[in-house]
């Protein structure tokens, strides 16, 4: 028999259970953004540029001799200018070119995301998950029209700040945290290589809590305590940055669990089939993760969308329930 990639993943059990004991938690990627018309990395760099060069603090011949250089040593580029000349870099208008947040296709998305989970993580700086989008009706039928209706104006808690990466705040509902840093203080964005470096550092061999890493505390309590994650939004270009997150929160002894608890949605031309093979094996036994392939041939990255409209609907998330919150806690003092 003929293997292949179906359109629409089935949802396992053990995601379907999370959704309905309210500790789903969806971690959301440059993918789903990208959707919502936000640049891609390398358009957020090179976007960050052109504001340096029409500023006269940069020209179009230094912009071609690094065209070719990874976004982040371009966006390292532009904040050393950027902090040279005292120019201050608009990000907004860079992450939310034309229509903002009014992107019917966005809101189509993100209002499937708002039915999935209600608290959510998220390597993003824009503000799609900033605010709970609720469009009624909303369906990828009619992805290709103009919405007739509004997004809700109910805004979620935001946190970026480290000191707020808490395991009790992943309980908190209608809850975004922006583990990369928020438009809402640009100069802390996780933008260049030294920024992941010091993000990340290794607290492992830490002697005190002052030494102590919160991000990595944090990405710990998340991945090996009670929450299941679903990753969406992380295609093959992001899968350095998937790594940064997942690896470093393993723990370092121990080997990789044989049953994974976490999942992630990622799509997959049919000619593409064995690479979603050697990924499957490779998400299970490095980082503990279940990938749940669809398949991109009739709509390429738009049928993420049919995908989380399908989830949506049969696993809606459920409120966290006080006995779960009550193991939860009780697991943390444990451990």
């Amino acid at each position: 028999m003929t293997m292949q990639i179906e359109e629409i993943p089935p949802i396992p059990d053990g995601l379907r259970d999370a959704a309905q004991r309210g500790t789903l938690i969806p971690f959301v990627g440059a993918g789903a953004s990208r959707l919502a018309k936000c640049p891609s990395w390398n358009e957020l760099a090179d976007g960050v540029l052109q504001q340096l060069i029409e500023a006269g603090k940069f020209s179009h011949g230094q912009l071609d001799q690094i065209r070719n250089q990874p976004p982040r040593v371009k966006l390292s580029i532009a904040r050393h200018l950027a902090e040279e000349h005292d120019f201050r870099i608009d990000y907004q208008t860079v992450l939310h070119p034309g229509s903002g947040l009014n992107d019917p296709v966005g809101q189509r998305l993100y209002t499937s995301l708002s039915k999935l989970g209600r608290t959510f993580v998220t390597t993003n700086y824009d503000r799609w998950l900033d605010a709970k989008v609720i469009v009624p009706g909303a369906t990828m039928r009619g992805a290709s029209g103009q919405s007739d209706t509004s997004v809700s104006d109910q805004q979620r808690r935001v946190l970026y700040k480290i000191e707020d990466f808490t395991y009790a705040n992943l309980n908190m509902p209608d809850t975004v945290i922006h583990l990369h840093g928020s438009l809402d203080e640009p100069d802390g964005m996780i933008l260049t290589t030294q920024d992941y470096v010091r993000h990340y550092a290794n607290d492992r061999f830490a002697t005190s809590a002052e030494e102590e890493n919160l991000v990595l505390t944090f990405l710990d309590n998340l991945f090996n305590k009670e929450k299941t994650v679903l990753f969406l939004g992380y295609g093959l270009e992001e899968l350095e940055i998937l790594e940064y997150v997942i690896l470093k929160a393993r723990h370092t002894s121990g080997p990789a669990q044989c049953e994974a608890r976490h999942y992630i949605l990622q799509g997959f031309f049919s000619h593409e089939y064995e690479l979603m093979r050697g990924l499957t094996r490779y998400y299970l036994s490095e980082c503990g993760i279940q990938l749940l392939p669809f398949l991109r041939d009739q709509n390429d990255r738009m049928q993420l969308l049919n995908v989380l409209e399908h989830y949506a609907e049969h696993m809606p998330a459920s409120e966290l329930m006080y006995l779960q919150e009550f193991r939860e806690m009780e697991g943390l003092l444990d451990g």
